[in-house]
């Protein structure tokens, strides 16, 4: 109790690539860092934040699509603005959700629509089964 998160760098990576389609280079894997919650958006509840490689932000939430549309604006604002402050170049909101199909294309509309939300802003609507856990309580080997 008490120890510090370690982040489950294969199963980050995995997710990274794979999950959500971003090819950052192997270089950017060397450095994660993650936490329960987040410290960038305060405007849904969020299950955890990583910071990879200075480059990318993401945010996951279990937050319900219907509960969350109407403050997606703001965790967009929230996400860009921290990724801006914080120097990073990609802010990723990931919802993980049982059912992603019934109602993500019109989530992805109230996306789309936002003023907030930039060409570094992205949003990956998942089911649930495909977002790991990201921690490993394993000692760390360096």
């Amino acid at each position: 109790m008490g120890k510090e998160p370690i982040a489950d760098v294969p199963e980050v990576t995995k997710f990274v690539r794979e999950a959500i389609g971003c090819n950052c280079p192997d270089e950017v894997f060397r450095h994660i860092e993650i936490q329960h919650g987040s410290s960038a958006v305060k405007a849904c509840p969020a299950d955890c934040e990583l910071r990879i490689g200075g480059r990318l932000l993401i945010v996951v939430t279990s937050e319900p699509l219907a509960r969350l549309a109407p403050h997606l604006a703001e965790v967009v604002a929230e996400g860009k603005r921290a990724r801006d402050e914080r120097k990073f170049n990609r802010f990723r909101l990931v919802v993980q959700t049982g059912k992603p199909a019934e109602q993500s294309e019109q989530f992805f509309r109230v996306f789309e629509s936002s003023t907030e939300k930039d060409e570094r802003t992205h949003l990956h609507v998942l089911p649930r089964g495909e977002v790991p856990n990201f921690f490993s309580h394993a000692p760390h080997a360096d």
